[in-house]
C-alpha cells in the first residue's frame, strides 16, 4: 500500500525513501572521458607530445610583444582597471552615503525620544 500524496506548498513531495545505487571508482567501469583524460596526462608527464593538440605555444612575456601590440593590449587592460576603480569608488561613496544616513536617523531618533514622553524610560539610563 502506498502512502497517499497530500496537497502541499511545496513542489516536490516525496513519498518514498530516496534510491541510488553505489558505484565504486575503483572498478573498471569508468567513464571512458577519464580513461582519455588519464591517457592524456600520462603523455604529457612522459614528455611525449600529444597529437591532437598542435604544438606547444610559447609564453609570452609583456616586454616580448611588439609595441603596437603592448599599446593595444594596455590600453585595453588601463581601461578595464579605471572601470573597477570607478566602480570600486561609487560602492565606496554608496556605503558613506548610507552610513551618513543611518548616523543622522539614529540622531534624530534619539531627539526625539528625549523630547517626547519615552523620555521617562531613559532616566534610568541616566540614573544609572
Amino acid at each position: 500500500m502506498q502512502a497517499p500524496r497530500l496537497r502541499s506548498m511545496f513542489r516536490n513531495v516525496r513519498t518514498e525513501p530516496r534510491r541510488f545505487q553505489f558505484r565504486s571508482r575503483h572498478l573498471p567501469d569508468l567513464d571512458p572521458k577519464w580513461a582519455q583524460r588519464k591517457e592524456r596526462i600520462e603523455v604529457e608527464f612522459a614528455g611525449e607530445q600529444d597529437p591532437e593538440a598542435g604544438p606547444a605555444r610559447p609564453i609570452r612575456f609583456r616586454s616580448s610583444l611588439t609595441k603596437a601590440e603592448t599599446a593595444e593590449g594596455a590600453s585595453e587592460w588601463k581601461e578595464r582597471r579605471q572601470a573597477q576603480i570607478l566602480g570600486a569608488r561609487y560602492a565606496m561613496l554608496r556605503a558613506v552615503v548610507i552610513a551618513a544616513g543611518l548616523v543622522w536617523l539614529a540622531w534624530r531618533g534619539m531627539l526625539w525620544v528625549e523630547t517626547s514622553d519615552f523620555s521617562y524610560i531613559l532616566k534610568w539610563m541616566e540614573d544609572a
